[in-house]
Order: structure tokens, then C-alpha cells, then sequence
């Protein structure tokens, strides 16, 4: 006959005991304190719609009380589902990326899903380790950044072939037969051209970055711009640096400069090379917007600089919240149509990195 030392024994109140000694209340317990049944004990730990708001509070309380942790990975085998998304980034020191991925987990966790979060570092080995994690880890789904290291290699696809739907959110080089959220990056470019036309300015030379898609959109609608304007752009006045950071777009001002062409107004890939930018006019005693006018993209640390950024806004809220609730549809199988892109607008945020160009305005 077994002695009972050995055995784990319910107490009175119906949980089960834990590791040392301690009694872990069950979903059943949760239940009765709050006077509800099982499963909507279960449809509150899913964030489901169907629960009013006052039973909501009661079983939240009653979980609060007793300290009840649901058991994840029995959850898990029981709904095929571990209620985890992954959101791929090429760099979360980007501060548009970062503002997408707030969006991403407020989104994610309102529905009962965490984030697990990869940086990529624009390295397609990264990618490939990211990916075999994210197998091993049984996601449910996952949101990838549109940039060139993560959807150039078999990241998606092999996903796919997993039966994990992905979401591309945010970039600009859209995957046929994904969902994408992206910024309308050719209506972003016109819309930045057509201010500073308006301003005066007519000799506006680009900032942009080495192998980038959304350098080339951006670039393309400021040229279509000043075509229908009658102007035709000046090759000498596009500049392509490798990277995103100060020193990229300080170097970028200086080629600008060698180059001895005329412009007085600057359009920057984004905020942060036009912060760089900023920085590099004013050493070289080209004041902004005295001399140049200057404008950016994103609305990220914009209103951080002096002077403040003239810059066109980008939905990262949308476009987090859209591409969380497109996968969770995938997820649920209630998306029957075929995969979209989807082109979130744009606008302008006028502030006083630029003014109207005066007859010494400009840079020769």
C-alpha cells in the first residue's frame, strides 16, 4: 500500500498542489468564485467579444484573488494555438519601426496574444536563425517588415509551407500572395515635391540610401512632380549613401556639396537622415531654413530637432493595427479573399525646417 506523501492531493477547494507545497488554483476554481462556467472563464482568457462587460469584471477579480496562471502549453495542445505572434525588423533602432511595433503589441495583446520580437540587423543570416526559431517555437503568425533582408530569402515561404500565415507590414517591397501594409511611398515623394514647389523651390536635390525600394518610390513621385511642373530633375541632385545614420547623411550632404550644383531645398530618405542632414548643413554654414530648406519623412524625431522638421507623416499606427488584425483573421481562416496590398496614405506636417525660397536661398 502507497503512503500519501508521495501523492499531489486536491484541497478542499478543488485546486491541485504545486512544487512545493502550494496550492494552484484551476480554471474550475476560477469558475465557481466567480459563479460562471468553464468556459467562459475561457472565453474572458481569450479576450472574446461574447462576455459582457460586468461578467468580464467578475471573472477578473476572482482570477485576481486566487492567483490563477493558466497553464500555456496544455492551452496550447488543446487549441492547437500558443497565442503567440512574431514581428520581424530590419533595425529596432529605427524609430519608425519601433513606433509600428508599440502599435503591433497593443494591437496583439487587446486579442490575448504576446510578441516575440527579431532584429535582424539587415543580415540574411539573422533571417534564416529567426526563422528556424520561429518554426521551433510554433507561432501562430507573423508580421515581417517588407525590407530586402527579409523577404529576399525563403523566409516566407517556408513559413507558408508551415501552415503559419504572414503579414508584410510596413517597407516597401511587397510579396505577391501575402497581405501588405504599407505607406503609399510614390504619393509621399509627390506629396513632399509639390510643398516645396509651392515654396519656391525648384532645384531639389534628394537624399536616399543604397538599395533601397523606398528611395526609389519616394524619388520617383518627387520626380513625376517636377515633370508635370515642367522642370526636368537633376541627376547631380540625387545622392545615395549605404546607410541610415547621422554620419551616412553627413556624408551624403558632402558629396552633395563636391558636386558644386545648385539647389536650395533638400528632400532626406527619412527623419533621421534629415536630423543628420540638419546637423551637416549647419557645420558647413548653410543654415536651415535660411539658405535650405529641408524635409523628411515618417514624423518620428521631427519634432525633436531646431528647428523642427518639415516632414510627411507615415501611418505607423495603422499600419501596425491593420497588419495584427489582417493575420489574426488568417489565423482564424475568416479571410476567404486572396491576399492584397494595401496603401495607407500619407500627409504633410509643416513645421519650420522650410520657408519660401528667396533669391539667395540656395547652395552653389
Amino acid at each position: 500500500m502507497r503512503g500519501l506523501g508521495s501523492q499531489r492531493l486536491p484541497d478542499a477547494a478543488g485546486g491541485r498542489w504545486g512544487k512545493r507545497g502550494s496550492v494552484i488554483p484551476t480554471i474550475r476554481d476560477v469558475a465557481r468564485r466567480a459563479g460562471v462556467s468553464v468556459g467562459t472563464v475561457s472565453a474572458v482568457l481569450n479576450a472574446s467579444a461574447r462576455v459582457s462587460d460586468g461578467t468580464r469584471a467578475r471573472v477578473r477579480a476572482a482570477i485576481s484573488e486566487m492567483g490563477y496562471r493558466p497553464n500555456l502549453v496544455a492551452r496550447a495542445l488543446n487549441t492547437k494555438r500558443t497565442r503567440c505572434l512574431a514581428f520581424l525588423v530590419p533595425s529596432i533602432s529605427n524609430p519608425f519601426f519601433s513606433s509600428v511595433l508599440r502599435a503591433v503589441e497593443r494591437t496583439a495583446h487587446r486579442s490575448g496574444y504576446i510578441v516575440f520580437v527579431g532584429n535582424s540587423e539587415g543580415d540574411p543570416s539573422n533571417v534564416g536563425s529567426y526563422k528556424e526559431r520561429l518554426l521551433d517555437m510554433q507561432v501562430d503568425g507573423v508580421l515581417t517588415v517588407l525590407s530586402w533582408d527579409l523577404v529576399s530569402g525563403d523566409l516566407i515561404p517556408t513559413l507558408g509551407a508551415h501552415g503559419i500565415p504572414v503579414v508584410g507590414v510596413a517597407g516597401s517591397r511587397t510579396v505577391d500572395g501575402i497581405d501588405c501594409f504599407v505607406s503609399d511611398d510614390v504619393a509621399a515623394g509627390e506629396i513632399a515635391g509639390k510643398y516645396l514647389l509651392g515654396l519656391g523651390h525648384h532645384a531639389i536635390a534628394f537624399l536616399g540610401a543604397t538599395d533601397s525600394h523606398t528611395t526609389e518610390l519616394r524619388y520617383q513621385g518627387l520626380c513625376r512632380v517636377l515633370e508635370r511642373a515642367g522642370a526636368t530633375p537633376d541627376p547631380s541632385l540625387m545622392v545615395r549613401v549605404p546607410g541610415y545614420e547621422e554620419e551616412d547623411a553627413a556624408r551624403a550632404v558632402e558629396e552633395l556639396i563636391m558636386r558644386n550644383a545648385s539647389f536650395s531645398a533638400v528632400i532626406a530618405f527619412n527623419d533621421v537622415v534629415a536630423l543628420g542632414a540638419l546637423n551637416a548643413l549647419e557645420d558647413h554654414g548653410f543654415s536651415v531654413p535660411g539658405r535650405i530648406s529641408l524635409v523628411g519623412f515618417d514624423d518620428t524625431v521631427s519634432a525633436y530637432s531646431r528647428p523642427k522638421l518639415t516632414t510627411v507623416a507615415c501611418p505607423k499606427e495603422q499600419l501596425g493595427e491593420q497588419g495584427v488584425r489582417r493575420v489574426l483573421e488568417r489565423i482564424a481562416g475568416r479571410v476567404p479573399e486572396a491576399a492584397t496590398v494595401h496603401r495607407l496614405p500619407v500627409r504633410l506636417v509643416a513645421r519650420a525646417s522650410t520657408r519660401a525660397r528667396s533669391d539667395h536661398s540656395s547652395l552653389t
